[in-house]
């Protein structure tokens, strides 16, 4: 399976619920879990709060080895 079509497109920040919804998650704590990890880099950006991850390091997740 090819997955380097996403690299096509312009590497944006998404919310940790977005890219739950992304990655097949129904709950954003299992994207949030993966940013603790380190399997994730989550940006926090200066006039937000929230944490943000990069659209195409998410994309990249399914061809981690991600061992719990």
């Amino acid at each position: 399976m090819n997955l380097k079509n996403f690299e096509n497109h312009p590497n944006f920040y998404l919310n940790l619920t977005q890219a739950a919804k992304v990655l097949g998650y129904k709950d954003y704590r299992k994207v949030e879990e993966l940013v603790n990890k380190g399997f994730l880099t989550g940006y926090r950006m200066p006039h937000m709060g929230r944490i943000k991850v990069r659209y195409h390091e998410v994309m990249r997740v399914p061809t981690l080895e991600i061992v719990s």
